[in-house]
């Protein structure tokens, strides 16, 4: 095997661990966005039920 050989082996290495960084970095804020999402509709539901609880409360003079 001839260095140049070596240096084209270890480029392609770095190459595709490069492309897996970029890949879980993807993956990672895909999932980010996600959860932000689910987050969201908890912080919805929970206002919702808070209002509905403060109405009905506040309906039974």
């Amino acid at each position: 095997m001839t260095v140049m050989e070596r240096d084209d082996l270890t480029d392609t290495r770095n190459s595709v661990e490069e492309q897996r960084r970029q890949e879980a970095a993807l993956r990672a804020k895909k999932l980010r966005g996600r959860n932000l999402a689910v987050l969201a509709a908890l912080l919805a539901l929970v206002v919702l039920f808070y209002a509905i609880t403060v109405v009905r409360m506040g309906g039974g003079h």
